[in-house]
């Protein structure tokens, strides 16, 4: 065999290799535009390794996504844009009519109403938010929060399967998950938030009655959409956030993810709890994690700037002129009282409406070391060891033998023998 001919061969080995492979490199599949001469997949692919440059090109431009966006429509009016894409709305699968044929024609059609909003540039849609709800997160907003620059990494790097985020309550987690969706962009070519707890969110999204029906239909629609090529981030907020109704799903969960992991869509959680996104996280191997991008749940409070932008919104809604407070004496008294400091825009509220200080959560608080009880023994017979004198209370931080005998040194020197 010529030596061109030759490497002809290694050059076809090693592209057939590669495309075998295709549908486990999920994570590193680039979605543009859908095409519907490809219906084995959703996207263009890029088979380079995403490097340190690759990623921080990928969050630059969901970041010049988020504020461009940003930039056409003010806040309100681009929730009110987002919400009304409710591809299917008026689809429904009952139980009573769920046999194989009508769950099948119930797939195909929901695919094809959300492949055609697809096509018609509707690529964001906000499922489950009221007229109430959208009026209470107002329209003049905080942009450049810390969690909205977490959520926009987030959406922005392409992956697959389920990504779990976390912060503490009262940092506007919703408002920062909304504003940061035109990331989603730059990864798939649909992104749909579902605003309320999981199990009626899920009913809603997939158009069935019973929540009995949800992980069957879901098999059915995630690979349907990636061949009628959409790819998804699904972000569910406000969607998980107590143990027992986690643990009450945890099967579907599994199913769910599963089943978006091998179809190249993203389900991302947005929860309050460190330990229950750590959970989600360690769901299912591979196929799920907390976010790489994730920092302390501390790290998502407001800076100072922030919040006085924020002030100015509060003191505008509420008539009261800039001038009649003293910004800066408000903005101390309602920053958090502990180590870390910092502001959230619901304690800011409560101060200004009812002269409420903000509370520091016990998860956020710096725990006391724990006292330790210390006793002295002796050995007068040089046998037997009994107590002498009384015992007393250490409550320095004690790590390890050293520190324990240097506090006992300090809390009583002159009547413990010790040879700290």
């Amino acid at each position: 065999m010529s030596r061109p001919r030759s490497r002809a061969m290694v050059a076809l080995a090693l592209t057939l290799t590669a495309t075998s492979h295709f549908f486990n490199l999920r994570c590193f599949v680039q979605p543009s535009a859908r095409y519907p001469t490809r219906p084995a997949g959703c996207s263009h692919v890029c088979y380079a390794f995403p490097g340190a440059e690759s990623l921080v090109a990928t969050i630059n431009n969901g970041f010049t996504a988020v504020e461009n966006a940003n930039k056409v429509l003010q806040f309100g009016d681009l929730l009110q844009k987002w919400s009304s894409v409710m591809p299917g709305a008026k689809l429904k699968l009952e139980v009573d009519k769920s046999s194989e044929a009508e769950v099948l024609k119930h797939v195909e059609k929901l695919c094809k109403e959300i492949a055609h909003e697809v096509d018609n540039n509707k690529t964001i849609s906000v499922l489950g938010m009221s007229q109430q709800r959208q009026v209470t997160l107002g329209t003049r907003v905080v942009d450049g929060t810390p969690f909205q620059k977490l959520m926009t990494k987030v959406l922005a790097v392409n992956r697959s399967g389920c990504t779990a985020v976390h912060a503490e309550p009262g940092v506007g987690k919703s408002i920062a998950s909304l504003r940061a969706l035109p990331a989603g962009r730059v990864s798939k070519n649909y992104t749909v938030l579902l605003d309320g707890g999981f199990r009626a969110e899920m009913m809603r999204f997939f158009r069935v009655t019973s929540f009995d029906l949800v992980v069957s239909v879901a098999r059915l629609v995630f690979p349907a959409l990636t061949q009628a090529g959409v790819c998804m981030n699904m972000i569910f907020d406000n969607g998980v956030e107590e143990d027992e109704d986690f643990h009450k799903s945890r099967t579907e969960w599994i199913s769910l993810l599963k089943a978006a992991y091998e179809s190249g869509h993203h389900l991302i959680v947005v929860t309050q709890s460190e330990a229950l996104a750590m959970k989600i996280g360690s769901l299912n191997g591979e196929r799920s994690r907390v976010s790489a991008e994730q920092e302390a749940p501390v790290k998502y409070r407001w800076a100072k700037e922030q919040a006085r932008e924020y002030l100015g919104y509060l003191l505008e809604a509420r008539n009261i002129q800039p001038e009649a407070v003293d910004v800066d004496k408000l903005l101390s008294s309602c920053s958090i009282p502990d180590v870390y400091g910092g502001w959230k825009p619901i304690a800011m509220s409560n101060y200004l409406d009812f002269n409420e200080t903000p509370v520091v959560l016990s998860s956020a608080a710096p725990q006391p070391p724990p006292a330790v009880w210390v006793c002295q023994l002796g050995s007068p017979d040089g046998k037997d060891f009994e107590i002498v004198g009384n015992a007393f209370k250490i409550t320095a931080s004690v790590s390890d033998v050293d520190d324990l005998k240097e506090a006992i040194k300090q809390k009583n020197p002159n009547t413990v023998s010790c040879d700290a």
